[in-house]
């Protein structure tokens, strides 16, 4: 007897399509982290914290077997990173026969928790949802508490009320991080992350929150009067003009937008203030030295120890202050083999950023771009603080790999089928 069997054909759609919606608590308690991150106190005058690092120590007890090893998010850059400082504190501790708090609970101790919130990111987010999830998690934190922040400077301006979201004097918004120059690279990221993910057909938030969110971070990010955040801002102009030139165009009026509307809310009082702080005299210390000043201090230790450095804390312990640029903090304090790991392990997310764009889908592609605009800010704030201990930049670093991972792995997974016709399925029948 012959008859016909109709083969069972499996039609997979693409990964991204398939994607789970389920998030598990390993996911729930990045998205934690990634809203609180914004949100640090001050312990004491050279120790901050996130009320996120909390969600790391709790992510030790609840979920530590749901933290894995992705092979596609480390680099050699990652472990080299880690045996340089370990490297340096050893030798600072046998020359000088001991260690400084500053040495050992901000440099060591600050660079083991951002490494396991690097691992606790790259262990949860292995899908665009998740991911972008993270991502807004992150954004509309930033906003609400910018939001609440410039009211704060408008109070302490023209009425004199104190606030711990207005520093120096008063004068400069710099919401819970402690720093205006802090604040203004958290607004940026936060600002070009929703630009750079707002075209396409699914963006990462609608057209009503999307412009909401362009004012505020605007406002928030003027009235921080941080020139180094200025100074980021215009390089990411410059990407935009090269890639994106309409994008950089209305991301521009934006910000005008939000500059006009402070300006209207402030009247007269904020052109004085604007004038007083905007061009004050870059002064980084009570002894009158400029920032050009310590780069230049930075480099003459460079120069009697170019090979190891001075030692990690070597600076600060010497000058009562930090160089305020990260790659002659590097140089200074690693010298010539810790400035090459830094570099390589920056250029690293770069390259993988690059190539996850290039491959990625393109529903997905707005995503990757907004995150290498964060990337190229945070680089323009490495120019004029010491932007290595971040958070958000380290947010970035490992958004960045794990779009690559994604990337990855689901070019690997994609399979295209042609459709089959029943003449074909005729043909392949079986005889019995």
């Amino acid at each position: 007897m012959t008859s016909a069997i109709q083969p069972t054909v499996i039609v997979l759609g693409p990964p991204e399509a398939r994607e789970s919606t389920r998030t598990d608590v390993l996911t729930r308690l990045v998205i934690a982290y990634a809203a609180l991150l914004p949100f640090q106190v001050e312990v004491s005058k050279m120790v901050r914290f996130s009320v996120g690092d909390l969600v790391l120590m709790l992510a030790i007890l609840v979920v530590p077997g749901q933290i894995k090893y992705r092979k596609e998010t480390w680099s050699g850059w990652h472990y080299g990173l880690l045996a340089l400082f370990a490297v340096s504190t050893l030798m600072v501790a046998t020359k000088t026969g001991s260690l400084e708090q500053y040495v050992y609970l901000n440099k060591d101790a600050g660079l083991l928790f951002l490494f396991f919130a690097y691992a606790l990111i790259a262990s949860s987010i292995n899908g665009w949802l998740r991911l972008r999830r993270v991502l807004r998690a992150f954004v509309i934190s930033v906003v609400l508490q910018n939001l609440v922040g410039i009211v704060a400077w408008v109070a302490s301006t023209r009425f004199g009320i104190d606030s711990i979201l207005v520093g120096d004097n008063g004068l400069r918004l710099c919401g819970m991080m402690g720093d205006a120059n802090a604040y203004g690279g958290l607004l940026i990221c936060a600002l070009v992350i929703c630009e750079g993910a707002s075209f396409g057909r699914s963006p990462l938030f609608k057209t009503g929150f999307l412009m909401f969110s362009r004012i505020t971070l605007a406002a928030g990010l003027l009235v921080s009067f941080s020139r180094t955040a200025w100074i980021a801002l215009s390089l990411v102009f410059l990407c935009l003009l090269f890639t994106r030139f309409k994008t950089a165009i209305r991301a521009l009026f934006i910000l005008l937008c939000g500059s006009a509307v402070t300006m209207l809310v402030m009247g007269r009082q904020f052109l004085s203030l604007f004038e007083a702080l905007a061009f004050r005299h870059e002064v980084a210390t009570g002894e009158g030295r400029t920032r050009f000043d310590l780069v230049s201090t930075g480099l003459e230790g460079f120069s009697k120890h170019p090979f190891f450095g001075m030692g990690i804390g070597s600076f600060i312990a010497q000058e009562g202050t930090i160089v305020h640029n990260t790659a002659i903090w590097f140089l200074t304090e690693f010298g010539l083999i810790g400035v090459t790991v830094f570099v390589g392990f920056v250029l690293w997310f770069f390259w993988k950023g690059r190539v996850a764009y290039r491959t990625t889908p393109e529903r997905e592609k707005p995503v990757v771009f907004g995150l290498l605009l964060g990337y190229v800010a945070m680089g323009g704030m490495a120019m004029g603080i010491e932007a290595f201990y971040q958070r958000h930049w380290w947010l970035i670093f490992s958004l960045i790999a794990c779009s690559y991972s994604i990337a990855r792995r689901q070019r690997r997974m994609r399979v295209v089928y042609a459709p089959v016709s029943n003449d074909s399925d005729s043909r392949s029948a079986s005889n019995v």
